[in-house]
């Protein structure tokens, strides 16, 4: 079995290589991997896809892999200012 850790390509979370899901069409590269969280939007976007022309996948991906990435980033600085703010009441 392989046990590298590697980062999901969209939301940079660590994970093991095994869980690890092929990110197409969200991003081009074959070699990316994406995790199990954001493989449930890649699998969303290929449904969405089959009724769209293939021209317009490449702009759509774009689109989306960019709110993603954002919301993402959103998420974690809510997350790291919950931490944050926990830390400080507990040292009260």
């Amino acid at each position: 079995m392989n046990n590298n850790v590697i980062e999901c390509k969209i939301c940079n979370e660590k994970m093991m290589e095994f869980e690890s899901n092929n990110p197409q069409p969200l991003l081009e590269d074959f070699g990316d991997r994406v995790c199990r969280d954001c493989n449930d939007y890649v699998t969303a976007v290929r449904i969405l896809f089959r009724n769209i022309p293939y021209e317009d996948h490449k702009h759509i991906s774009n689109i989306i892999l960019n709110v993603m990435k954002m919301a993402n980033s959103l998420k974690r600085s809510r997350l790291d200012a919950h931490y944050m703010y926990k830390e400080l009441i507990e040292d009260e």
